[in-house]
């Protein structure tokens, strides 16, 4: 029999590991560390806790926070959240699954939820312990009504539609509950001590978003960097760029200073940002966060989408999807999506865009134990190399946004294949093993790429350089850890340790040539012949990552929660040009650490230390290594369901210093001293839910203190390039419920961004602006539905990004999106 028992506060537990937990003598030294420090906190923790009285009280409306899991460890999760005792006999659930029970309700209701579906039901044995039973197989029409004992609720099966909300599956709404982004565990946001957002599909689907920098809007102190010539988006997250996005918890080719290619959301299922270092989960990143794409999953039932676009510009865009089993007994399913878009865009005279996008993914679920996921996806894209506006005498911009100062044979072209295999067999009751591999391959090839020089004397005539460039890029990341849930006393463990390699290749070569410069008032473009470009550079150049990584997600009590990770990275960069082998190793240990507060069921205050490393390249003058580049964060924030189950707000106050930033050795420039060191102090705050039944809102505000603090080249006080001391986005819609206006959706918002610093030298300023969204959907029956969204709505002209005096991007004017969307 297995007991799970949970004593009050003011009595000594008694519960132990279960047996099977004991006999694995819990072979590896570091989880071992990690329980003996969780014990010591856990027996100093009484003199700290709120008083039995005061636990008590915030039970009196118990939240559950259970996810779809084997049965034997929902039940544990339960008595830990309810205080009830539960004993069951562990080879009668061995097996089985609970869907799980996520809200505010009785412990009884808690409990049906957790059991339906699986075949058994409880009896009180006394006012706080129960114990599950059977169901009795319903009997024949003939046979006499089953005797039910008395204080016995006999559950029957049901038929569930639909399913609690999974960190890998969709959101009903705008207000996401939980995350994988954050723990690689399936975890309630409301338990993590660091700002996560989340934009669920609802939002995109409702803004028509066709880019992520749109679906990225909708968060916090998250604004597009560049696009480095219009080939793949970066972006800055808390006032650091971070050049690389994850797709399903997996980075991107660490090699490339960008993405290989746009993403395509029609694939995509949720867009998530951690806000802050993420290096113990994912490795080498810049300090300002990651933002991870969760990918559309195969349904359980058949389902299929379509929609047809087309805006201002010569817009238009198909995309549909099509899932559903794939054999009769649903254990395996599947998903197709396919889109194809094509524009000529605001850019007056630059070549038009094509994109195509291809996925599949597979679901087989050889047992209630095993799950094995395939998925596959192609991007292909051509479009205008364009490094969009330049700063003009005065050190302002004033160009018109539609002046395109390269040539409509400036082409960037770019093609991506990723596979992917994930494995997870639940090995018993309390481990998980999970393997995930990905393999990316992918070619950009520019075409005649028009680079800016410097302006002459006169203030008008733009120097210019054409190149051909071709990267070859590919990348493996293998990845295998396990997740361990068990209790050490009262206090609840969900361990997570594993191993990662990953591979990152390129093979680079480019030819250049000067070309006939250009007027940027009175620009003539066609006149101009195609160079002939000479041989500039080519290299190869890998990086291989080893890393191992541990992390205990411990709970207290039902209003404490711990959350602790540790990682070694070790990485080797090597480069060969010209017949020049150069290496280049480092290594890193980073941490994490953060505790969370629930003194009611609504509200978690926490607070929560990270830490980031990034190797760099380049040398020291006497020949030594740059050091890795190193990131800290401390931050403070509260989430809270302002209206419970329907409307949560999350607000931080954070600092993150980036040290180690190389700058020019004033002794030689060509080389680099590692005295630099950036800091940003910031504070924000989101908001996403449903206000009334129909009533949708997702918002948010965010301040940054962005500066320089030591450097041998720019003056200390400098602010960041690019990021704004304010900004914010409001998105609203309603959907009428009934009456004539029922089906008709009504949507609208404004974007606010404040002045920003065009470089580092601060040398010209970027206006701040705002802009005013529209949109108007009618659900003609429950299939199809049109709507229209209309964009910079005031026609305002702004700057969206800049990255230096040659490279500024401007925003796009009034723009209109017509669509049709059918589901089935």
């Amino acid at each position: 029999m297995l007991c799970i028992c949970i004593s009050s506060l003011d009595q000594p537990s008694m519960h132990r590991l279960p047996a099977a937990t004991r006999a694995s003598g819990l072979a590896s030294t570091a989880l071992a560390t990690t329980l003996f420090a969780s014990g010591l906190l856990a027996a100093a923790l009484p003199s700290v806790l709120p008083s039995p009285a005061l636990a008590q009280a915030s039970a009196a409306t118990p939240a559950f926070d259970i996810a779809p899991q084997p049965l034997a460890s929902a039940l544990t999760s339960f008595g830990l959240q309810s205080g009830y005792q539960v004993s069951v006999d562990q080879q009668q659930v061995a097996g089985r699954r609970s869907p799980g029970a996520t809200g505010s309700m009785a412990p009884e209701e808690a409990l049906r939820r957790l059991l339906s579906g699986t075949g058994f039901t409880y009896r009180f044995t006394d006012e706080r312990s129960l114990t599950l039973t059977p169901i009795t197989p319903a009997p024949s029409a003939s046979a006499a009504p089953p005797v039910i004992a008395p204080g016995t609720i006999a559950l029957p099966e049901v038929s569930v539609i639909g399913r609690a909300e999974s960190a890998y599956g969709p959101v009903h709404g705008y207000r996401a509950t939980r995350s994988a982004t954050g723990t690689r565990t399936d975890t309630p946001l409301r338990d993590i001590p660091q700002s996560i957002q989340v934009v669920p599909r609802d939002v995109i689907e409702d803004q028509q978003a066709v880019r992520l920098t749109d679906a990225l809007s909708n968060v916090s102190n998250v604004r597009l960097n560049a696009t480095n010539g219009n080939r793949g988006e970066v972006y800055q997250i808390r006032g650091f760029t971070t050049p690389r996005y994850a797709i399903d918890g997996v980075l991107l080719n660490s090699a490339a200073d960008r993405p290989e290619a746009f993403l395509d959301l029609a694939n995509v299922e949720r867009v998530e940002v951690l806000k802050g270092p993420a290096s113990v989960l994912y490795g080498q990143g810049d300090p300002g966060g990651l933002i991870n794409i969760v990918t559309r999953r195969p349904p359980d039932q058949f389902s299929a989408d379509a929609q047809a676009q087309i805006g201002s510009f010569e817009f238009h865009r198909l995309q549909g999807s099509l899932g559903g089993p794939l054999v009769s007994d649903g254990t395996l399913t599947g998903r197709i999506t396919g889109a194809l878009q094509e524009s000529e865009g605001f850019r007056s005279g630059a070549a038009e865009s094509r994109h195509g996008f291809a996925a599949l993914a597979l679901s087989w679920r050889p047992d209630d134990r095993t799950s094995i996921d395939l998925d596959a996806d192609y991007i292909n894209q051509s479009l205008p190399f364009e490094r969009g506006l330049i700063v003009t005498p005065g050190n302002r911009v004033i160009l018109p946004r539609e002046r395109f100062l390269g040539e409509d044979w400036s082409l960037t072209r770019a093609h991506r294949a990723r596979i992917g295999l994930g494995i997870q067999h639940e090995a018993t009751d309390w481990l998980t093993l999970r393997f995930n591999g990905r393999y990316t391959d992918a070619r950009i090839s520019d075409s005649y790429a028009i680079d800016f020089r410097d302006l002459a004397s006169d203030g008008r005539t733009l120097g210019r350089r054409a190149t051909n460039r071709v990267e070859d890029l590919n990348d493996l990341n293998l990845r295998f850890d396990g997740i361990a849930r068990f209790l050490t006393g009262p206090v609840e463990h969900t361990v997570l340790a594993g191993v990662e390699y990953a591979r990152s290749a390129m093979d680079f070569t480019s030819y250049r040539g000067n070309i006939d410069p250009i007027d940027i008032y009175r620009p003539i473009r066609g006149v101009a012949p195609r160079p002939r470009l000479a041989f500039n550079s080519a290299y190869d150049a890998t990086t291989d990552l080893y890393a191992l990584y541990l992390q205990d997600q411990i709970t207290l009590t039902p209003q404490w929660k711990l959350l602790g990770g540790l990682r070694y990275d070790t990485a080797e960069e090597k480069r060969i040009e010209a017949g020049v082998s150069q290496r280049n190793a480092n290594d890193a240990f980073t941490f994490r650490g953060g505790i969370v507060y629930q003194p009611v069921e609504s509200l978690s205050l926490y607070a929560s230390y990270t830490e980031s490393f990034r190797p760099q390249s380049g040398q020291l003058l006497d020949g030594g290594q740059l050091e890795p580049e190193r990131g800290q964060q401390y931050e403070i924030g509260a989430k809270w369901d302002a209206l419970p189950n329907r409307l949560s707000i999350t607000a931080a106050i954070f600092q993150i210093t980036k040290r180690n930033v190389a700058t020019d050795d004033p002794r030689d420039s060509d080389y680099s001293v590692q005295t630099g060191e950036q800091r940003v102090r910031g504070v924000e705050l989101d908001v996403a839910g449903e206000i009334l039944p129909g009533w949708q809102v997702i918002a948010n505000i965010g301040l940054l203190d962005a500066e320089i603090t030591e450097d041998n080249t720019f003056r200390p006080g400098n602010r960041l390039t690019g990021v704004p001391e304010a900004s914010g986005r409001l998105w609203t819609s309603y959907a009428f419920q009934d009456g004539p206006l029922n089906g008709l959706t009504l949507g609208g918002g404004i974007t606010i961004v404040g002045a920003r610093e065009g470089d580092l030298e601060n040398s010209f300023s970027i206006d701040g602006y705002h802009t005013v969204d529209a949109a108007i959907g009618y659900a003609i029956n429950e299939n199809i539905e049109l709507s229209v969204v209309g964009r910079n709505i005031t026609d305002r002209s702004y700057i969206e990004a800049v990255s230096s005096r040659t490279e500024v991007y401007p925003g796009a004017p009034q723009t209109f999106l017509a669509s049709l969307r059918a589901r089935f």
